[in-house]
C-alpha cells in the first residue's frame, strides 16, 4: 500500500467510514461495508495473524500457487480476521464473526478477501497513526505555549 493509501485509509478510519465489499449472491451483487476494528478486535486479528507464522515480506513475495496454497491452509483464518472488521458491534463477536467468515468464504471472491485482508491487517502498522498523531499534537490549541522553539 502507498503512503498516499495509507493516509487516505487512515482518514477514512478517523472518520468512521469504511470500504466497501461486494458479495456475488443468487440476487446478485451485494455491497457491505468493513470498517476499522476495535481495539479489542485488533488484538484479535494480531494473535491470529502472528499463529499464522507467516510475515509482511514473505506474503509480498508470494506466487499464484503460493497464495492459492496460503488460502487453501489460512482461508479460514483469513475469513474470520475481515469479519472483525465487518460484524464490530453486539451480539458477542465470537458469535456473529463465525457466521460473518463463513458468509465471506461462501459468496466473497478470493481476491477480493485477499485485498480485504490485506486492508484489515494495515492498522497493525502504526507508522500512519504516528504521522497523524504528530499532527494533530502540531495544531493543539491545549498545548502549553513555549517561547523560543
Amino acid at each position: 500500500m502507498s503512503p498516499k493509501e495509507t493516509e487516505l485509509l487512515g482518514a477514512t478510519a478517523l472518520l468512521g467510514g469504511g470500504i466497501s465489499l461486494p458479495l456475488q449472491t443468487l440476487l446478485g451483487t451485494v455491497r457491505i461495508t468493513m470498517r476499522i476494528p476495535s481495539t479489542e478486535d485488533l488484538l484479535r486479528i494480531s494473535r491470529m495473524y502472528l499463529k499464522m507464522g507467516v510475515t509482511a515480506e514473505e506474503l509480498n513475495g508470494y506466487t499464484f500457487e503460493q497464495k492459492a496454497r496460503f488460502m487453501v491452509i489460512h482461508g479460514r483464518e483469513v475469513s474470520r480476521m475481515v469479519a472483525f472488521g465487518i460484524a464490530r458491534r453486539w451480539p458477542p463477536p465470537g458469535v456473529k464473526n463465525r457466521i460473518v467468515a463463513w458468509l465471506l468464504r461462501r459468496y466473497m471472491h478470493p481476491v477480493a478477501l485477499q485485498e480485504a485482508w490485506m486492508r484489515i491487517l494495515s492498522p497493525l502498522t502504526l507508522g500512519a497513526f504516528g504521522n497523524i498523531t504528530a499532527s494533530a499534537e502540531a495544531v493543539n490549541q491545549m498545548a502549553p505555549l513555549t517561547m523560543g522553539q
